[in-house]
């Protein structure tokens, strides 16, 4: 299932929350020392930008045929009877003071992006934790697979079970005792697809545009936490279900857009950030149309005096945000410069004249 939002450089989209799969936690005297901590946000090696459960189904089950029958004896020929089976093998003697076998597959685990939802098929990062913390106060890691079920061997006893796929993750406490046990956990997770557009029309695609994604509570100090970092256009991001704050960036200067976006469990949200700028190349020139000089210093700043952009060459580009702003080319010990204005989505080149 799918969303799909629009959002402008001013109006961010802020979509009502689902209902949240609630996921068993631990009771107060139960509290435990945390995990490492790069468990929250482990990703699966293989691709952790996929979200294979919500981009169509699961893969075909492979088939294998059948082996082919023996051929119909020719007419008045009996059939050839079958070889004989052979008799089992003598199975060795037990040894007689052999130690016991450790607890081969007691624990079996399975992750779901939602309640009701099918099972992660795989990339699932597994960890299996001791209840016992170590020296440092942290719990010491007891098993880690990685994959969709997996069955792994522990020895009786109480764990943290902690699943992560992508971005998104779960912690359950689980009791394996003499027999085995399959447990579920539900990740309560969701993909977001980022895009962007500048102007009305034009999408932006490649290293032009990225994405921050933070989470969306600011602390004391009016800062978020960074979840992802440099988050390249139609990547899917596998994340928790929540209310995430998105910084989309056009550029490397000013071009700067903000929303937060609902991410819901099971589904996969859609979100397009329309960037109000435009790429702006410098040239200084002896005059109108000429060659671009060479060797030269330039720097953008606004009406208040902010510079926006540095840099060193004969066409630098810049993709700067709507507004006023001037050109300052210094070459062979001068300096030049030009006003000039930036309309949302004309690129064009601004000529400063060495004059």
């Amino acid at each position: 299932m799918r969303r799909r939002i629009s959002i402008g450089t001013k109006a961010a989209a802020l979509l009502a929350a689902a209902m949240l799969v609630a996921i068993p936690s631990l009771h107060a005297q139960d509290a435990l020392p945390l995990p490492p901590a790069d468990v929250p946000d482990g990703a699966a090696p293989a691709d952790p930008m996929a979200l294979t459960p919500l981009q169509g189904g699961l893969p075909a089950p492979m088939m294998t045929a059948p082996p082919p029958a023996a051929p119909a004896p020719p007419r008045g020929e009996a059939a050839a009877p079958p070889p004989a089976a052979l008799p089992p093998a003598a199975a060795p003697p037990a040894a007689a003071t052999a130690p016991a076998a450790a607890p081969i597959g007691n624990l079996t685990l399975e992750a779901r992006l939602t309640e009701d939802g099918r099972s992660v098929p795989a990339d699932v990062i597994w960890r299996v934790f001791s209840q016992t913390p170590g020296g440092d106060g942290r719990l010491p890691l007891v098993k880690e697979e990685t994959g969709g079920i997996v069955t792994l061997a522990v020895e009786p006893g109480r764990y943290v079970v902690h699943a992560a796929y992508g971005r998104a993750g779960a912690a359950k406490q689980i009791t394996v005792g003499g027999t085995a046990v399959h447990d579920t956990l539900v990740l309560n997770a969701g993909g977001l697809k980022l895009s962007a557009m500048v102007g009305s029309d034009k999408t932006v695609n490649g290293d032009e545009a990225s994405f921050d994604i933070f989470a969306e509570e600011q602390s004391d100090a009016g800062e978020r936490r960074l979840i992802v970092p440099r988050v390249h256009p139609n990547r899917v991001v596998r994340l928790n279900a929540a209310t995430y704050h998105v910084v989309g960036r056009y550029g490397n200067a000013n071009a700067v857009v903000r929303a937060d976006i609902r991410v819901e469990p099971g589904k996969l949200t859609e979100a397009t950030l329309y960037q109000q700028a435009a790429r702006m190349t410098l040239k200084l020139v002896a005059e109108r149309g000429g060659e671009a000089l060479a060797n030269t210093n330039w720097s953008v700043v606004t009406p208040g005096g902010d510079t926006v952009f540095d840099s060193v060459g004969a066409f630098p580009a810049v993709v700067l945000a709507v507004g006023d702003y001037t050109a300052i080319a210094k070459h062979d010990d001068k300096i030049y410069e030009r006003s000039f204005s930036v309309e949302s989505g004309i690129d064009r080149e601004i000529e400063v004249l060495a004059k």
